[in-house]
C-alpha cells in the first residue's frame, strides 16, 4: 500500500468491532457509494475523508468514530 493510501481493510476494521465486519462493509459501501466513489482497494486522503463525511450523517457512534478517523487521517497525512 502507498504510504498516502488509506485501504478499504483499513475503513472496514475501523467499524468492525463495533458492527462486526459485515455491518462495517455494508456501512462503508454504503458510504463510498454517497460521496460518488467506486468501490477500490486504496483511497487517497481526500476521498477517505469524502467516505468519512457520508458515514458522519449516519449520527450515534458511527459519526464519532468517524470524527476520529478524520483527524487520525489529517494527522497521519499532514504533508
Amino acid at each position: 500500500m502507498a504510504e498516502n493510501k488509506i485501504s478499504l481493510e483499513e475503513l472496514y476494521n475501523t467499524y468492525t468491532q463495533g458492527l462486526g465486519l459485515e455491518g462495517a462493509k455494508k456501512i462503508i459501501r454504503e458510504a463510498i457509494v454517497e460521496s460518488g466513489l467506486k468501490v477500490e482497494e486504496e483511497y487517497t486522503k481526500e476521498e477517505a475523508l469524502k467516505i468519512c463525511e457520508a458515514l458522519k450523517k449516519k449520527g450515534g457512534f458511527i459519526k464519532i468514530i468517524a470524527n476520529l478517523f478524520s483527524a487520525r487521517l489529517k494527522l497521519r497525512h499532514k504533508k
